[in-house]
């Protein structure tokens, strides 16, 4: 061997070093992570230990809410509490749809919100929305879904009195709860349209409380709510004639 091969290899003992220092420092790098794992897990676990303890209080309270009023509470009727509530639903869905009315942008935006209305919270398994300008034959406007629409021609005779009095309309023998019924759509008090309901799911039944007033909610404010529309689409004077352009027609004439 050559003097060469007697020299110490300072080179790679440094490396080595170097190495086993690296290898120190991720060891203590992954215990101070896994540290600060651990204590995340237990502050995670408090968290959850403590929700579950105030989900088993909730439910604790509502089964007592639950008794008790099962068992009735003391100077408060049950039927009363029932009317509360229904009255409580009812001004807070007259609310979201005044509201949504007043935000419309665009008449056909304006439709729509009257189709939701009339099918998910009025209960409305088949119906018609009609639009009426003078001179002309009313438009079907809504539903565009055939599925909801009622077949053509279908109590034709409680629309036309509709539009032509203005006021609610039903067959003769039909209760004040019942459909089919026609319910004007009014500007400035004349009808201007037509909502006929014939048929209404089953989970609903009759017309109560939330749909009468849905439905004259709706009667008094999809018209304004439409020539709102076409005045800001830059409509004039005669804001309803500018309507028609803007909401499209599915079928002419009842």
């Amino acid at each position: 061997m050559g003097a060469d091969d007697d020299r110490p290899r300072v080179g790679s003992a440094e490396a080595v070093l170097a190495a086993m220092r690296r290898s120190v420092e991720l060891v203590q790098e992954l215990l101070q992570t896994t540290a600060v794992q651990a204590e995340h897990i237990r502050s995670v676990e408090h968290e959850l230990l403590s929700a579950r303890q105030r989900v088993a209080f909730l439910e604790g309270e509502t089964s007592q809410l639950r008794q008790r009023l099962r068992e009735g509470i003391p100077g408060i009727d049950p039927q009363q509490l029932e009317e509360l509530i229904e009255e409580q639903n009812t001004f807070a869905h007259l609310f979201v749809t005044s509201d949504r009315l007043a935000r419309a942008r665009a008449a056909s935006e304006v439709v729509e919100i009257a189709d939701e209305v009339l099918a998910n919270l009025i209960g409305a398994d088949r119906f018609a929305v009609w639009l009426q300008w003078q001179g002309a034959p009313p438009v079907l406007s809504a539903p565009p879904l055939p599925r909801w629409r009622s077949e053509p021609g279908l109590h034709k005779d409680l629309v036309t009195q509709t539009l032509a009095t203005g006021s609610w309309s039903r067959p003769p023998g039909v209760a004040q709860d019942a459909v089919p019924v026609a319910v004007p759509i009014l500007l400035d008090g004349n009808p201007v349209g037509a909502m006929l309901i014939v048929r209404l799911v089953p989970q609903v039944g009759h017309l109560g409380r939330l749909q009468d007033d849905l439905l004259r909610l709706l009667s008094e404010r999809v018209a304004p709510s439409l020539c709102l529309t076409a005045l800001r689409a830059g409509g004039g004077a005669a804001a309803w004639a500018g309507v028609r352009g803007l909401v499209p027609a599915l079928q002419e004439a009842p």
